[in-house]
């Protein structure tokens, strides 16, 4: 009798993680928080495998281009400045307009006769937070970036009193996004003695993946789910009634590749002030507010250990009613690799 272990090797895998896709994922991504990155700053980024530089123009409008300047390749985001709407090079002056296009270079003393071009990145705002839309054939957005939510209710503002992240964590955007349908995993991982047991699949989340934005419906009381390709989650918790210190909340969990094996994840929790807490300001979350902004960062890093020391089986060996959801999570996340281009 033969045993099949479809545990992989290193020889037999593109990464140290094993993750089948080499190719980055296509989709909108965060890249920052919109308090964060005043008019007239300029950061440095890196991600997809590549460098990059975002500034804010005096508009206000966010730009995201290709990091090294293609007159002679300094990194803009290292010493550029913002002039107006555009980005001046720190080592020789050329200017590069919002589109990528050179505006101006200043030994022809006019817009640059050498037909280079900047790559330019679509980025826009929704939430307080920075989206950049990635695709590595250089399509233009095939879905919208994730709608505005805070006018939804009275929710507290996005700030660093309602935001969180973690640099270079060792995982692939799809493990969170697999996580979502996890059920199990609340329980030994997130330690939640809430989640019902699981007996038929009538006690398993639902799934509506025909788009790139898929949902995941939950049971109550655990939140319903929203799948913006594999970078973005954005969960909806009602109001509980059997916990009512819970307050409803919606939760964005969002994972940037910046190589196959390493991310950046950010996270936040759109959430109502509790008004019941004496001296609450509309600024800072306290009493129940400041409960599900806790909860939420501790919950969001529970998994990292987990991540930094596993390797992605393509194969698992299923339960019995696990598998039906793990594998249409899979099959919808393959339109995000287009492989092709790797």
């Amino acid at each position: 009798m033969s045993i099949h272990n479809d545990v992989p090797t290193l020889d037999e895998i593109p990464d140290a993680i094993g993750f089948p896709h080499t190719v980055m994922p296509t989709g909108w991504f965060q890249v920052g928080w919109s308090h964060e990155l005043k008019v007239g700053d300029v950061r440095p980024l890196k991600y997809f495998k590549q460098q990059q530089v975002m500034y804010r123009g005096e508009d206000g409008g966010v730009i995201v281009m290709s990091a090294f300047c293609a007159h002679f390749g300094a990194h803009l985001g290292h010493g550029g400045r913002v002039d107006g709407c555009n980005i001046v090079c720190p080592y020789h002056g050329w200017v590069w307009g919002p589109d990528g296009r050179n505006v101006f270079a200043p030994h022809e003393g006019k817009a640059s006769s050498a037909n280079r071009r900047m790559k330019r990145y679509p980025a826009t705002e929704s939430s307080g937070i920075i989206w950049v839309w990635h695709d590595a054939q250089d399509r233009d957005p095939l879905w919208p970036a994730p709608p505005e939510r805070r006018g939804e209710r009275n929710f507290l503002p996005i700030g660093p009193a309602t935001s969180y992240g973690w640099q270079d964590v060792t995982a692939h955007p799809q493990y969170v996004v697999e996580n979502v349908v996890d059920i199990d995993h609340f329980i030994y991982v997130h330690k939640n003695t809430y989640i019902p047991e699981l007996r038929s699949p009538d006690d398993y989340p639902t799934l509506d993946l025909r788009e790139p934005i898929g949902h995941v419906i939950a049971k109550p009381p655990r939140g319903s789910s929203q799948c913006h390709g594999v970078g973005v989650i954005v969960v909806d918790f009602p109001v509980d009634k059997d916990r009512p210190w819970r307050s409803p909340a919606v939760v964005y969990s969002c994972t940037t590749p910046i190589d196959n094996e390493t991310s950046d994840m950010f996270g936040c929790v759109l959430v109502e002030q509790d008004a019941s807490v004496e001296g609450a300001d509309n600024e800072t979350p306290v009493g129940r507010a400041l409960k599900r902004v806790s909860e939420q960062r501790f919950q969001q890093q529970a998994d990292f250990t987990i991540w930094k020391n596993m390797v992605y089986m393509r194969r698992p060996a299923y339960s019995r009613y696990e598998g039906k959801l793990f594998l249409q999570v899979r099959q919808w996340a393959e339109q995000f690799y287009p492989e092709d281009a790797a």
